[in-house]
């Protein structure tokens, strides 16, 4: 088949010769039309020697022969003029949108082949057109799986009917090795000689650099200004609280003032990282079964603390049922305080604030109200928009960024969920949260004795043995053969003392399920006992989890008894070592402050001066930034490992994301700016001194 833009072109141009010729027709007809009436008028003299009509009746049908030929032998050739030019014009057209597109072009026959191209084309492949013609298209673009279909049903397999094919990010493959990231529009072409698939390829190299720029530069900023801001903020927060000494009260003032400013910089920041975060599409989440109640009150003691400044009162009105969801705990905290403060901020001091969880059909709805000056209608379509605030002075001297709710709308649909408001101006408003009730267990409503304990086993009989052994020892204990299931049943009820877990799990390894409750904030103190065929191998991939003992099949049950005994009460001999690596000294300086009752805090600004203390001593635990002078702290990793060879607890402290390959390795990780000083200290309590419950002085049966 030849090349369909030669033929195109071709076409168009004989048009044009047709057109110029077509001109002449009218004098062509009006002489063949007098040739054939004087013709006529001399047979007709013929037979008018033999008594046929006189000569001037012929004549005068000759004449209205000739007149008629001529008038419809103009009209015709005039509209087949008129009908050639504009098809002239259109094919000429549409031949130089072809050539001119920006985007390179190629036309497919049904087998893949490319029976034309553009001159982006040329430009985008660095070949001429001729260079490519007939080469299959997977030759230099993979936009349809390998196999044995047909091309056209591989295509239209991998990416829906043509006609409405979504545009799709493929690699283009150049003739100098080189390749080009593009954006692909697939369409299908009918031609008079059948039917083609037109694939439209737009280079997106500029793009790609403009993004990696972009994201330089937040991560630039992310740590730039996220570090010193962690500095101030605790400093600041420190003095607060009295650490060093009583503050007299125009000092205190002064400071409290600096306090929240500084505390108000950290939210934007966090916001605008969070909104490049929703563009680009890498907000990530950790979903894991919980209850609206968990949201509802984690978003109320986020906010408390500004609630009382401001002389509000916050009032929680939660439904009895557990309203279990799933979704990522600390991202719904995230809108549920968002709505709570905004409540706050336009609310009167000695308002109520009221928030409450109910079950709304299949929905589970958090409901936050307050009795402010209600939103401005004109104000209502511009709600959910980027910097968007209320027009009024009122308004701008509360201050706000104007990307809260954008954020939280964001994460609110990310759970498969509704945002939404009613508001009625001098009355107040009404912000609602909708999201899907997930299935859990029920919890059962037995006295829970020495405490309840969930066993994660899908062997039934190891199951049963280990169900009657603990019971036997006082406890109430709930079996579940899944790791769905062991995090469902510890999202409804939380009151679990510990939980007993086999690594080999039909739908999770045991080891991304401690992972997992490790990370959630309400299962992040849970003791667990591994119990497995494969405990040895689970206990050097995942030293650093905070496991109470690696127990191998069959079971020990004296071993089991006294694990449990553990679980419910340790009590450490000797005071922890922390090493905390940051290049950042303000950084260092206030972190030892918050942990000086945690344990002996040794801070190095260095991964050389991290090495040269790992050489001396072991310490219980590490808290590592990621960014420092001398490389990354990740390499540090492979080194943290005890006298036994077993890695040490490792709690990242840094103003980079950390990437989630890594997440196996580590016991916490924690964000700069998104973290308090309390919070941090609380985390390191957990992994370096945990206190026995008021349950553990009882004693267990060996």
């Amino acid at each position: 088949m030849a090349d369909r833009t030669d033929t195109l072109q071709d076409r168009v141009k004989t048009l044009g010769a047709v057109r110029t010729r077509s001109r002449r027709w009218p004098l062509w007809a009006l002489a063949a039309v007098f040739a054939a009436a004087v013709a006529a008028a001399f047979a007709w003299d013929s037979g008018a020697r033999a008594g046929a009509p006189p000569p001037w009746a012929l004549l005068a049908l000759a004449s209205v022969l000739v007149v008629a030929g001529v008038v419809a032998g103009h009209a015709f050739v005039t509209l087949k003029d008129r009908l050639t030019r504009n098809f002239l014009e259109l094919a000429t057209r549409r031949v130089a949108e072809f050539e001119e597109s920006g985007d390179a072009t190629f036309i497919l026959n049904l087998d893949g082949g490319i029976e034309a191209a553009n001159a982006a084309a040329e430009h985008m492949l660095g070949r001429p057109r001729s260079a490519f013609l007939r080469m299959p298209i997977l030759d230099i673009m993979d936009i349809a799986p390998d196999g044995d279909a047909p091309f056209l049903a591989r295509l239209e397999g991998a990416n829906g009917a043509l006609g409405a094919a979504p545009v799709r990010e493929v690699v283009a493959r150049r003739f100098d090795g080189g390749e080009a990231p593009v954006d692909v529009t697939l369409r299908s072409m009918h031609m008079a000689d059948g039917r083609f698939i037109a694939v439209y390829a737009r280079d997106i190299s500029d793009r790609k650099r403009v993004e990696r720029l972009k994201d330089e530069f937040v991560s630039t900023v992310s740590h730039e200004l996220r570090t010193p801001l962690t500095s101030i903020a605790g400093s600041l927060g420190l003095l607060m609280g009295g650490a060093t000494a009583p503050l007299p009260e125009g000092p205190a003032r002064l400071i409290a003032i600096a306090h929240a400013n500084c505390q108000r910089l950290v939210r934007l920041i966090n916001d605008i990282l969070d909104v490049e975060k929703i563009e680009s599409g890498k907000m990530n989440f950790d979903m894991a079964p919980l209850t609206m109640a968990q949201v509802a009150e984690r978003s109320i003691d986020a906010v408390r603390g500004y609630a009382d400044q401001l002389g509000v009162t916050l009032v929680l009105d939660a439904e009895g049922d557990a309203l279990a969801i799933r979704g990522d705990l600390d991202r719904l905290v995230q809108v549920g305080a968002n709505l709570i403060s905004n409540a706050i901020k336009f609310s009167k001091t000695g308002d109520q604030v009221t928030i409450t969880a109910r079950r709304w059909g299949r929905l589970a709805r958090i409901t936050v109200e307050d009795h402010g000056p209600g939103i401005p209608e004109e104000f209502r379509a511009r709600m959910f928009t980027k910097f968007a605030q209320a027009d009024s002075s009122d308004t701008r001297q509360r201050g706000g960024t104007g990307l809260g709710l954008v954020i939280a709308k964001e994460i609110t649909e990310r759970h498969g969920g509704r945002l939404w408001f009613d508001s009625t101006p001098g009355v107040g408003t009404k912000f609602y949260i909708d999201l899907p009730l997930s299935e859990a267990l029920e919890a059962g409503g037995e006295s829970d004795g020495l405490g309840r304990l969930l066993v994660c086993e899908d062997d039934p009989d190891a199951a049963l043995v280990l169900k009657q052994t603990l019971e036997r020892d006082g406890f109430v204990v709930d079996v579940v053969g899944a790791a769905a299931e062991a995090q469902a049943a510890l999202g409804v009820h939380n009151n679990y003392r510990a939980l007993v877990l086999d690594l080999v799990l039909p739908d999770r390894h045991g080891l991304a399920l401690i992972q997992a409750l490790r990370q959630a904030p309400a299962t992040r103190e849970l003791p667990v006992i591994v119990v497995s065929a494969q405990a040895e191998l689970g206990r050097a991939q995942g030293a650093a989890l905070d496991v109470i003992d690696w127990m191998e099949k069959p079971i020990d049950v004296v071993r089991l008894r006294r694990a449990v005994a553990t679980a419910l009460g340790r009590t450490p001999t000797v005071r922890p070592t922390i090493l905390h690596v940051d290049d950042d000294p303000d950084i260092l300086e206030v972190t030892a402050t918050a942990l000086a009752g945690a344990g002996e805090v040794v801070s190095v600004e260095s991964l050389a001066a991290a090495r040269a203390f790992l050489a001396a001593r072991t310490p219980n635990l590490v808290i590592l930034d990621l960014a420092l002078g001398d490389g990354s702290g990740l390499s540090l990793l492979p080194e943290l490992n005890d006298a036994k060879g077993l890695p040490i607890p490792v709690l990242i402290f840094s103003a980079h994301d950390t990437d989630s390959s890594v997440l196996s390795r580590v016991a916490a990780v924690l964000t700069k700016s998104r973290t308090t000083l309390p919070n941090l200290a609380e985390a390191v309590r957990r992994l370096v001194d945990k206190p026995p419950p008021a349950a553990a002085k009882r004693r267990i049966a060996s």
